[in-house]
């Protein structure tokens, strides 16, 4: 009886040893949506970043706007950032357009601070910031 069990033992052992093994090496199936990840993150960079901010204005006359980037990206990093900001009046009526390109990257799953500084724009209240294009790594 004592033989019984103890070649049931084995034979259940040898299974359990072999379904680890094969488990961990990457399949080719994981590899392609890997590549094709990549690929998306790579030609899509506004679907995984997104930007908050606020505004204030200083003593020299200047509009400091500053805030977050984020990057919900899992394989790229970003750089070359290009932010829009959109200055408004009270009523919420555009005034002027500006453009501004950050240098800094953003890796995958991250933050990142900015501080921008433009002259003031007259009449100009509130800032809206937005993103428009960036460079994958």
């Amino acid at each position: 009886m004592k033989k019984i069990i103890y070649f049931v033992f084995i034979c259940i052992l040898f299974v359990a040893c072999q379904g680890g093994a094969n488990s961990q090496h990457p399949t080719v199936e994981y590899e392609d949506k890997k590549s094709s990840l990549s690929d998306m993150e790579k030609n899509s960079p506004l679907k995984f970043l997104k930007v908050n901010g606020s505004n204030r204005n200083n003593l020299v006359n200047q509009t400091v706007v500053e805030g977050e980037i984020t990057n919900k990206a899992t394989l790229t990093s970003y750089k070359n950032i290009q932010l829009q900001f959109i200055f408004k009046d009270d009523a919420g009526s555009e005034i002027e357009k500006q453009k501004h390109v950050l240098d800094e990257v953003v890796k995958p799953n991250s933050t990142t601070d900015y501080k921008v500084k433009v002259k003031h724009v007259k009449g100009a209240n509130t800032v809206v910031v937005d993103i428009i294009n960036a460079s994958a790594l």
